[in-house]
């Protein structure tokens, strides 16, 4: 299935390009996300200009100097890293109020002839997004010290990165394509027997999203590929459901 996460990446790339209703999807996730890290941004500097105004005037004068110092190194490769650590995590969460709609778009091109998705129920949708990016916020903070000491060991962050964020990223894409053709119970018993698949699915969309300009593309290409990579699972018959119509691609 790799070739398909290739190929399906590509396609929602050309497709963001050539299709008015990607672009305007873009255009929306785009003034989104930035209306937002404004807004974190922000809120990171009054956290560390309060460090950074943090009183250590009671310590002896021959440390304060230092102690501040390594306050404010802290403080700021902290909130860096905190940003840094989510930023999948709250771009996709705050762009899936528009990715069944690119979904709906990659399936009406691709797939004419299958059968139609059904949106999803706002109410419950919006539930699971908030409680998947919630919980993606909570573990990367408690693996933040982690992160931290990957600043002297590359490869850890890497690691946590890319494994963790795969994990998520995979499986919240998964879902968005999932929750559209399939109830609650079968989605999950599909994204289980399909582990492998969606975690590297999710591993790639991490990948890009740590590629500057490029990064601001992957929420809609991403919902995009994971049409595809669904569409190629369920042809092999690894998508328990009512059996589709023939595709055209």
């Amino acid at each position: 299935m790799i070739g398909k996460i290739i190929s399906g990446s590509l396609k929602g790339f050309s497709q963001i390009l050539a299709d008015p209703r990607l672009r305007r999807i873009f255009w929306r996730t785009l003034l989104l996300a930035v209306v937002a890290y404004v807004i974190a941004g922000g809120l990171a500097w009054l956290v560390i200009d309060y460090f950074l105004t943090f009183d250590v005037s009671w310590l002896p004068d021959s440390v304060v100097g230092w102690v501040r110092g390594i306050l404010e190194a802290s403080v700021f490769l902290g909130v860096f890293g905190l940003m840094w650590a989510i930023f999948p995590a709250v771009f996709t969460g705050l762009s899936s109020i528009f990715l069944d709609e690119a979904a709906a778009a990659v399936e009406a091109r691709h797939y004419p002839l299958d059968k139609p998705g059904v949106e999803p129920a706002f109410w419950p949708s919006m539930r699971r997004t908030l409680q998947f990016t919630l919980l993606v916020i909570v573990i990367n903070v408690l693996l933040l010290p982690l992160y931290l000491l990957g600043i002297f060991f590359p490869p850890l962050n890497l690691a946590l990165y890319y494994g963790v964020n795969g994990y998520f990223l995979g499986r919240e894409y998964f879902e968005l394509v999932g929750y559209r053709h399939l109830d609650e119970g079968t989605v999950f018993t599909a994204r289980r027997r399909n582990s492998t698949t969606v975690h590297l699915a999710g591993a790639a969309i991490a990948l890009a999203l740590t590629i500057p300009i490029l990064n601001l593309f992957v929420p809609v290409a991403a919902a995009a590929m994971m049409v595809h990579v669904y569409k190629g699972l369920e042809q092999r018959g690894r998508i328990a459901g009512p059996v589709p119509g023939k595709s055209q691609v």
